[in-house]
Order: C-alpha cells, then structure tokens, then sequence
C-alpha cells in the first residue's frame, strides 16, 4: 500500500467497526465501561463479553462481526469510554490495509479513482 493518509472517520461506514477482527478489553476498559452503561461490572461482563481467550483476555466484538456498540446511525454508543484498543485503532496506521482500502474507495469521488488508476498505468 502507498503512503496512506488520514480519512475522515465520519465519511466512514464504520468499517472499523464491522470488518477489524478483535476488540479486547483490559479491566480498566470493563470499569470505565460499566460505569458509563450505569451497570456493575460483573453485570457488563455477564452481557457483553462475547469472548476470553484461553490466556484469560476479555473480548466485546469476534472477528469480523460487527460491534455490539455501533450504532444504527454508524456511531459507537459508547464513545467516551470506549475500550483502548478502539482509541488507538487508526485503519491508515494497520499493517493490514483491507479496511482502509474500502475505507478510502468509500470516500473517494469515482472521477478521482479512476484519475489515480490511469496515473499509475
């Protein structure tokens, strides 16, 4: 992949959100978590821990389903407390540039694509 930049995450799809594999949550992440839902984090375990890795680590999203926290209107309903590894998640920063592809196509204007294709011909 060439130099990738920066997309507009509001443009977006939520692309993150469906498609970037794992989101682990650290016991900080559970306490700031539960208490931005107004639950226990006992309870907020009991609901939203879709998976624990055999090394004891806590999973709120599998693979490439989609976040049980997006929104219909593609947004995180918990974005103020959402896990670390979602704050540090950047599709352009990723080894694996799937996500940001799709995310730059979605954003791209058709015209300028196809501009782009023809320049690298």
């Amino acid at each position: 992949m060439k130099d990738p930049s920066p997309l507009d995450c509001l443009k977006c799809p939520a692309l993150c959100c469906r498609m970037a594999g794992y989101v682990e949550v650290s016991p900080s992440d559970v306490t700031k978590l539960s208490r931005f839902l107004g639950i226990s984090a006992r309870a907020f375990e009991a609901k939203h821990i879709v998976h624990v890795t055999r090394a004891g680590r806590k999973r709120i999203k599998a693979g490439y389903e989609t976040c049980q926290f997006l929104g219909s209107d593609r947004r995180c309903t918990v974005y103020p407390a959402r896990p670390a590894d979602c704050r540090g998640y950047f599709c352009w920063e990723q080894n694996d540039p799937t996500v940001y592809e799709y995310a730059r196509f979605v954003q791209t204007p058709v015209r300028r694509l196809r501009a782009e294709e023809a320049a690298e011909e």
